[in-house]
């Protein structure tokens, strides 16, 4: 019996050892990654050379899901708070004041953060979804970035994230990942806006690859709060969320009350800003999303 005792007891301790281990190589892993500086050529920028429309940067700050993250003021808040993992955001203030960070950019640093998740130091940013920004028109990012910058300055405090152990677990052995592994940097993103109604239900729908997948064919979303379900298809799959709305109409009223036709809530989507956007931009949208090819729902 003695004999036993000390086995299960000494397997507990080589047990325990070997989860002290896995922890804290994942500890160390994660602080490694996320301060890795990232080798992308980063172009430089000058949004001089655009004429910025303020009316359209603060359209594209509510409906792009910039306020839903940083607030109405940009004074930054809490975005994710789960007291039972210990996951902890509060994004940061992205006006002139406070010190938030972004108060000190360059028009190239803005480039960096958008388009390629990365920051001046050109280490990566965790939580900001730049993949969703990465394709958004030169002429956009102008208008969008001439706003933040006129918005008052806000004194609100610094952005602060905590991550759990199992959060940097998962980070550290590729099962998360940050803004900058996400995006493909080889690929250009347009100058203009386009003018085509189909073209630009395309560009819009850039916005949603975030939490959609590249393929838009939805899944769960890496590094997303547990609680939160997977992501819809949004490819004409028989079994896809776009299967659901036989007509424009029923799709404006979903983006706008956040519920299905049957009148059932959907969860997590950012309807604060999609309720905000334009008729036109939700009718190109929908006419692009009904000409997707079916995809396996979950491969994103």
């Amino acid at each position: 019996m003695n004999k036993l005792i000390k086995i299960v007891g000494g397997s507990l301790v080589v047990l325990a050892a070997g989860v002290g281990v896995i922890a804290g190589a994942a500890v160390l892993l994660s602080d490694q990654k996320l301060n890795r500086v990232v080798d992308v050529k980063v172009a430089a920028a000058n949004f001089g050379s655009f004429t910025p429309n303020l009316q359209r940067g603060e359209y594209l700050f509510v409906t792009r899901g910039c306020s839903e993250c940083h607030g109405a003021r940009g004074e930054g808040k809490v975005v994710f708070e789960d007291p039972n993992s210990g996951f902890y955001v509060h994004s940061p203030n992205v006006t002139r004041g406070g010190g938030g960070a972004a108060a000190t950019y360059s028009d190239t640093d803005w480039i960096a953060l958008l388009r390629h998740g990365l920051k001046p130091t050109r280490k990566p940013a965790f939580v900001m979804p730049s993949e969703d920004y990465a394709q958004m028109a030169d002429e956009d990012i102008a208008s969008l970035v001439a706003y933040i910058r006129s918005m008052p300055p806000s004194a609100e405090r610094k952005a602060e994230l905590r991550m759990p152990l199992m959060v940097k677990a998962l980070y550290a052995f590729g099962m998360a990942q940050d803004a900058a592994e996400k995006i493909d940097h080889t690929i250009s993103a347009p100058v203009r806006v386009p003018n085509d109604t189909h073209q630009q239900g395309e560009y819009i729908s850039k916005s949603c690859v975030g939490c959609h997948g590249q393929g838009l064919a939805g899944g769960k979303i890496p590094g997303a709060p547990p609680a939160w379900p997977a992501s819809a298809n949004l490819t004409s799959a028989a079994d896809g969320a776009m299967s659901r709305y036989a007509s424009v109409e029923e799709f404006r009223q979903m983006m706008r009350t956040g519920k299905r036709a049957d009148g059932s809530a959907i969860a997590v989507m950012p309807f604060e800003g999609l309720r905000a956007m334009s008729d036109t931009e939700l009718d190109a949208l929908f006419g692009f999303l009904k000409t997707l090819q079916p995809k396996a729902s979950g491969t994103r």
